[in-house]
């Protein structure tokens, strides 16, 4: 039987796939939006702007600099609020996939901020100094 230089190389190739398949046959999952925030979350002032995510009926908590803007986004298919339990900051209603901006408090510390629609809904702000 005779061969070409090309199905030696498709040859090749499949057995490295396959091998490869067999030593890491689970890829890494997908990022989703709360995952993108959270490590967005984590770094405060590294040029990405903080992110209050809201999806299945819960927030990810987020951490800023004082003064500095963070944004909202509702992933859920219903309204929410992201209210400030100690009336610093309030979303206003957030329909049902849409998106608002808050500015983080003056003072360092942790905030806490519910849904008013849905009170059992809870987060927490952290400011840290700037």
């Amino acid at each position: 039987m005779k061969l070409t230089g090309s199905l030696i190389v498709c040859s090749i190739a499949a057995a490295f796939t396959g091998t490869a398949l067999l030593v890491n046959p689970d890829p890494a999952p997908a990022a989703t939006p709360a995952a993108a925030a959270d490590a967005a979350a984590a770094v405060p002032g590294a040029g990405v702007t903080p992110q209050i995510t809201v999806q299945q009926f819960a927030f990810t908590s987020v951490t800023a600099r004082p003064g500095e803007a963070i944004a909202v986004q509702n992933f859920d298919e219903v309204d929410h609020t992201v209210s400030s339990s100690q009336g610093l900051f309030d979303s206003g209603v957030l329909s049902a996939q849409g998106a608002a901006s808050l500015v983080a408090p003056s003072a360092p510390g942790t905030y806490e901020f519910v849904c008013t629609i849905h009170p059992t809904m809870v987060g927490q702000l952290t400011v840290v100094p700037a």
